[in-house]
C-alpha cells in the first residue's frame, strides 16, 4: 500500500509540475533516475529561511551546481520568468528569478529523509505541520493540481500538501518542503482557486 501511495504522490507531483507551464528543457539529465525523490543531500535538514542540507539561500546557481550530483535539468518558465534547476533523484528544485538569476525558492520533494529543524518530515500530515508551526500561514488551493500550498511567510517556509480526498493514504500529507527569504514571499507560479 505504501509503495502504491508513493507512486501516486510522485505521479501527482510530476503532473502538477507540468501544469505550471514548463516551457523548455535546456539541459536534460545525464542519466535517467531510477527513483524520483528518494535521495537526500547533505544532512537533509530543512531550516526555514536559511538552508536545505548544504544549499543555502544567497548562494549562486553555480555554487549550488558544484555541490550537487551530476544529472540536473534546467527548465525555463517563460511566461512566469522563472528558471528551475531539478535534481530528480535527490528530490531537489531550485527556482530562480529569470531576470535577476537570484534564488527565489529551494525545495525538496518525494520520499527522501528530508526533515525540518523541528522534525516535520515529508509525507507527514498537515495536522503535524500545524502542531509544529501553528496556523499563521497563507493557504493557496490548486484543486486541478490536487495541491494545497502553505506558506509561513515570516519563517520563509513553504509546504505542499496533497489535496486528493479519494486517495486517503496520501490526502493531507506533505509532499514538498521549500525555503525562501523570510518576509519576502516569492510570486506564485499560477493563480490559486478562490
Amino acid at each position: 500500500m505504501r509503495t502504491l501511495s508513493i507512486a501516486v504522490a510522485a505521479a501527482m507531483l510530476l503532473a502538477a509540475s507540468s501544469s505550471l507551464g514548463i516551457a523548455q528543457v535546456e539541459r536534460p539529465a545525464d542519466k535517467p533516475s531510477e527513483e524520483i525523490g528518494t535521495g537526500i543531500i547533505g544532512d537533509g535538514i530543512v531550516v526555514p529561511g536559511e538552508r536545505i542540507g548544504p544549499l543555502r539561500l544567497g548562494m549562486t546557481p553555480a555554487q549550488m551546481i558544484r555541490l550537487m550530483p551530476l544529472g540536473y535539468r534546467r527548465e525555463a518558465f517563460d511566461k512566469e520568468d522563472v528558471i528551475v534547476y531539478e535534481w530528480r533523484r535527490e528530490g531537489v528544485w531550485v527556482s530562480l528569478d529569470g531576470a535577476t538569476r537570484q534564488v527565489r525558492l529551494i525545495s525538496v520533494f518525494g520520499t527522501g529523509a528530508y526533515k525540518t529543524d523541528k522534525g516535520v518530515v515529508l509525507l507527514q500530515t498537515e495536522s503535524k505541520m500545524e502542531a509544529t508551526y501553528g496556523r499563521s500561514y497563507r493557504r493557496y488551493e490548486y484543486p486541478d493540481d490536487k495541491l494545497t500550498l502553505i506558506r509561513y511567510v515570516a519563517l520563509g517556509l513553504q509546504l505542499g500538501i496533497v489535496n486528493y480526498p479519494s486517495q486517503r493514504a496520501i490526502h493531507g500529507r506533505i509532499f514538498t518542503m521549500g525555503i525562501f527569504t523570510p518576509g519576502k514571499e516569492p510570486p506564485l507560479a499560477k493563480s490559486p482557486t478562490k
